[in-house]
């Protein structure tokens, strides 16, 4: 017989030994967690119901629930002191009411870039003195009641108490790991949504404290620490464009001379009211790498005739702005700066997107809407765009939930004409509100484009007579069958009432093509990631005279569009109209560490990471800085 005693004594000795103090903590942090959790579902467009959300977020209680009971012990054990212990409490704490906060107002975690908010402007903007007294408080009162009980936790068996609850979080991440290739393949979504899908499961069911330390504190040590953590990261993509050195204030005085030794229209709000009417209904259609040069009738080097029933129609192209060039690559740099007229796309979304575009529209009683082809996670693009006031994010994972649109899915997501389809039923359904839609296809997305339609026809493949490049072909070939979709999509907005005089259409790119070896075998084609791409704005009203050819970039648009409709720009944004009267000729682009300037007659090129003298760390400081409205 088993000899009871001996059981006995094994448990009493390895097992640990609950108190009040560490239940209650427990279940204050896990309190603590599941607002978070709620915050996050909501903020994703996560179901709890959904057995995988469902899974990880049940691991995630578990194990922080684990870890903060070997934390506490081993520090208790190592230091044999309260003191330590209960400063990692309130440290952890804080963190976690942090995040909360954090998540709620802006989708992300408390990370390395949110340090360089900590400045005098945003502190004594953002957080009033009872504010600081409560946060003193919080943090103090959580200090002095951890210090109190652990002082009473016993010193015996520590080790092995720390040790059990360190091999409960290892196998409950080995658990996970191991659970998560079932959750790989679900019927309601396919393994290209659940990719990306499943990256915002595992940001946001990360352990607060590891990740913390590891992407705070101990940056180099991050992989090793990553092992702990309860989701696996096979689908994290590099999707945090944070920098680590930014600035927000509502002063341009100490930039003004670099302001005006660059002739770029910060600061500056009046220009000439256009009188062109109101507008009720904005539609941008973003087509995918679309440079300017990858179409016969702007780039005479290509030998063949296509993408003639919209870009290269003789009414369409004399409304074409012909000299404007990308300032941000690829799709999220480039609409970043498309929407906040700012060069700098890395210090948006770690300073809120202060003046983006879809938030001014929204202060108008504009509901701005995205909606694309992809995967509406891809890139934890769903909560950027949030981030800059888009109200609504419609992708991939929507339509594929559509029986009837399921076939025209494959590739990087729904087809562009199937994609505009879907857009005007979109837009009848919502006809009585005021809209700002953005469209975003990818049937040109390089190197190839769509290689092949299998449930769509399009006229024959167009004859490039110098073109030998199979793939160069093909990717024209799909440059002239989103051009149809393009006209097509426009007549069928007109022929549902839907383009009238209330109604404004713009017609531009993500960016250009970026350099690739397809781009490289089109003659007359750009070598470069900032080449020029074409810029329509499309009314039933008559739209202001404008000089077609104007030196412009990315950073024009927006304040364009709000020329147009007759709201006031923003001081901080650095575009300026392509319909004012005088222009300075300037274009700007960053493009991986080098930011570019150019006039008619010269170019300067800044290394972001190096500037040679004074004057570029000057630039640098004013690229690296974010202008919000003066308080009254």
């Amino acid at each position: 017989m088993v000899d009871k005693s001996k059981i006995f004594w094994f448990l009493k000795k390895f097992l640990p030994r609950f108190d009040l103090f560490l239940l209650l903590s427990v279940l204050f942090f896990t309190l603590l967690n599941i607002v978070f959790l709620v915050i996050a579902s909501q903020k994703n467009g996560f179901s709890i119901t959904d057995p995988d959300i469902c899974f990880h977020f049940a691991v995630k209680l578990l194990f922080d629930a684990a870890f903060f009971l070997f934390a506490v012990l081993i520090l208790k054990a190592v230091f044999r002191i309260a003191f330590v212990p209960a400063l990692y409490v309130a440290a952890n704490a804080t963190l976690a009411v942090a995040d909360i906060l954090l998540y709620y107002f802006g989708n992300t975690l408390v990370e390395r870039a949110h340090f360089a908010l900590i400045t005098p402007y945003s502190v004594t903007s953002f957080v009033p003195w009872y504010g600081f007294v409560a946060i003193f408080t919080f943090i103090f009162t959580v200090f002095a009641i951890s210090f109190f009980c652990i002082r009473k936790i016993p010193k015996d068996n520590l080790f092995k108490q720390s040790v059990f609850w360190l091999l409960i979080c290892m196998l409950l991440n080995w658990l996970n790991i191991s659970a998560s290739s079932l959750f790989d393949k679900d019927e309601r979504f396919d393994r290209v949504i659940t990719g990306f899908r499943n990256a915002q499961i595992y940001y946001v069911t990360q352990n607060q404290w590891l990740d913390f330390m590891t992407d705070v504190i101990f940056p180099a040590l991050g992989s090793t620490f990553k092992v702990l953590t309860p989701v696996t990261e096979k689908f994290v993509g590099d999707y945090r464009l944070f920098s680590e050195d930014f600035t927000v204030t509502n002063d341009f005085s100490p930039y003004r001379k670099t302001i005006d030794s660059l002739g770029i229209d910060l600061g500056k709000k009046d220009k000439e009211p256009l009188d062109a009417g109101e507008y009720s209904r904005v539609i941008y259609i973003f087509t995918e790498s679309l440079s300017l040069d990858a179409l016969p009738c702007y780039n005479r080097k290509i030998k063949g005739d296509f993408a003639n029933r919209f870009f290269c129609r003789s009414d369409i192209m004399e409304q074409t702005f012909t000299n404007l060039v990308t300032s941000g690559s690829p799709t999220l740099q480039g609409l970043t700066v498309t929407f906040n007229s700012h060069p700098n796309y890395n210090i948006q979304e770690p300073t809120g997107h202060r003046n983006s575009l879809p938030k001014i529209l929204k202060k108008q009683g504009f509901k701005p809407v995205f909606i694309r082809s992809a995967s509406k996670f891809f890139a934890n693009e769903n909560l950027i765009f949030q981030n800059m006031g888009f109200s609504e994010i419609i992708g991939r994972e929507d339509f594929f939930a559509d029986e009837n649109l399921k076939k025209y899915i494959y590739g990087w997501g729904l087809e562009d004409r199937k994609l505009y389809e879907q857009v005007i039923e979109y837009i009848k359904k919502n006809s009585g509100e005021k809209l700002f839609v953005s469209i975003l296809g990818t049937d040109t997305h390089p190197p190839a484009g769509q290689m092949k339609y299998l449930h769509l026809k399009y006229p024959a493949a167009p004859k490039t007579e110098n073109i030998k490049d199979k793939a160069a072909k093909l990717w024209l070939t799909s440059v002239d069958r989103m051009d149809l979709d393009i006209a097509g999509f426009i007549e069928n907005l007109d022929k549902e009432g839907l383009f009238d005089d209330s109604t404004l259409i713009i017609i531009s790119a993500d960016h250009s093509c970026p350099l690739n070896n397809v781009t490289a075998k089109i003659p007359g084609h750009p070598r470069n990631n900032l080449a020029k791409i074409p810029l329509i704005f499309l009314s039933k009203r008559p739209l202001p005279k404008a000089d077609f050819s104007t030196r412009a970039d990315q950073t024009d648009i927006a304040p364009t569009i709000v020329h147009i409709m007759g709201i006031e720009k923003p001081a901080g944004w650095w575009g300026e109209s392509l319909f004012a009267e005088k222009r300075n000729g300037k274009t700007i682009g960053f493009d991986k560490k080098f930011l570019y300037f150019s006039d008619e007659k010269s170019t300067k090129t800044i290394n972001t990471e190096k500037p040679a003298d004074t004057s570029e760390e000057e630039i640098l400081n004013l690229f690296n800085t974010v202008f919000t409205e003066r308080r009254p």
